[in-house]
């Protein structure tokens, strides 16, 4: 039904982010102006994203404005990202769609509780303007949806001189009580590696071509792991 679109790691710093991630070998993207950008992006050639993301611990105060203009779900993903800390935060599934209201009411057939469709856009370092659409799922430890982007926003042509290739599996942890409704979002998606846990949550992120190993210290509290060599 909806596939793996993009894993969010929430940070302090998005511009030591950037600095750190290039140094250590990536080839990374701001998502806006970089004076006032607020998130940045891991590109790869094909396949998931990762998405590095700042918000103040303030913003968990419009949680319920949110939910009144949006729904519940809006509110609670807008308090769990801007909840203290650094490291994985969330998960994006997509669709080829350019509009959401079909996925959702086939979510709401499914007995998944969702948010109302939320339209959003950004302004690209080069100028071009990106819209979308989302929603938000409830409870807000499940994955959100995102519809696909109009102007695609992957860059035709991306290296990293560390070798990484590809996000090739991500580890998610699934509680009991949320395995149904993640079962209904998800589906079959050959890049999740889905897995028994007390808390739903990305456990971990496994990176195809990594030429060596990355320093924990520079990754804002991302967790990766190298795929395992074949051949």
């Amino acid at each position: 039904m909806l596939r793996c679109s993009h894993i969010l790691c929430k940070v302090d710093d998005v511009r030591a982010v950037v600095r750190d991630f290039t140094e250590l070998g990536f080839t990374m993207e701001f998502g806006s102006d970089p004076a006032r950008a607020h998130n940045a992006l891991l590109w790869f050639a094909e396949g998931p994203f990762i998405e590095f993301f700042q918000l103040p611990p303030a913003f968990a105060l419009l949680r319920w404005p949110f939910s009144v203009a949006y729904g519940l779900g809006a509110g609670e993903r807008l308090a769990r990202w801007a909840r203290p800390g650094e490291g994985w935060r969330d998960l994006a599934l997509e669709t080829d769609e350019l509009d959401l209201t079909a996925t959702r009411a086939d979510l709401r057939v499914a007995n998944v509780p969702v948010s109302r469709v939320m339209k959003g856009k950004r302004t690209r370092p080069d100028g071009d303007t990106v819209r979308y659409q989302f929603l938000a799922p409830r409870p807000a430890r499940l994955p959100f949806v995102v519809s696909a982007y109009d102007p695609p926003q992957r860059p035709a042509r991306i290296a990293h001189p560390n070798g990484a290739e590809a996000v090739s599996r991500v580890r998610m942890g699934v509680a009991a009580a949320d395995r149904p409704a993640f079962d209904a979002l998800v589906g079959e998606d050959r890049r999740l590696a889905v897995e028994p846990a007390a808390h739903t949550a990305v456990l971990g992120v496994e990176l195809a071509g990594l030429a060596a190993d990355l320093e924990p210290a520079r990754l804002h509290g991302a967790v990766f792991t190298a795929a395992a060599r074949r051949g």
